[in-house]
């Protein structure tokens, strides 16, 4: 049985410069909703999903277009468990700072407790746990599973497989369209 766990292809988002805290929560919103680019496909990863026993995907348009692209005969589970985990940002309109520092630096709030508008650490921990149960579930019945994914929930799902015995890497992917491996023990 294996359990690969893939992040989706490159979203299509227009430039954002220099936005406040609260703007975020509109760029959250978008990005959430973006398609994605399906240029450049990797032939590796579109060979590895088309022999999974079955592909699963968030419901974030990102991750569902790219499964979508990925799966072309192969049976899709969409389910909200595998979206990415909720990017908190601030209720407040000053200082306006690039987008991409807001990014990292609420990303790094979040892994220290901050919360705000998003679900926190711990449950997303705990929703990584509901999520790798899923799909060892699904790994029994179909033999594989492909998950399409993100980045920060991909790598929790793989901490929560090894921590049940799976064998895989415990560096996550961070390239759009990579995939990693994990093993049941035999």
């Amino acid at each position: 049985m294996e359990i690969v766990l893939a992040r989706h292809g490159k979203p299509k988002l227009r430039h954002w410069a220099w936005i406040t805290p609260r703007q975020m929560r509109e760029w959250i919103q978008i990005y959430n909703a973006a398609e994605i680019l399906l240029k450049e496909i990797p032939p590796d990863t579109v060979e590895k999903a088309s022999i999974a026993g079955i592909v699963v995907s968030s419901t974030l348009t990102r991750c569902v277009q790219s499964a979508r692209a990925l799966c072309k005969d192969n049976s899709l589970v969409i389910e909200e468990m595998f979206c990415e985990a909720e990017l908190p940002y601030g209720n407040w309109n000053v200082p306006k700072l690039p987008l991409s520092v807001w990014g990292v630096l609420f990303r790094l709030a979040w892994f220290c407790g901050y919360s705000a508008n998003s679900e926190s650490f711990a449950q997303a921990e705990m929703r990584a746990h509901c999520a790798a149960g899923r799909l060892v579930t699904l790994a029994k019945e179909n033999g594989s599973v492909f998950l399409v994914g993100h980045g920060i929930m991909t790598m929790l799902i793989g901490k929560q497989l090894l921590s049940m015995g799976w064998v895989g890497p415990k560096r996550p992917v961070n390239k759009y369209w990579q995939f990693i491996v994990y093993y049941a023990q035999a």
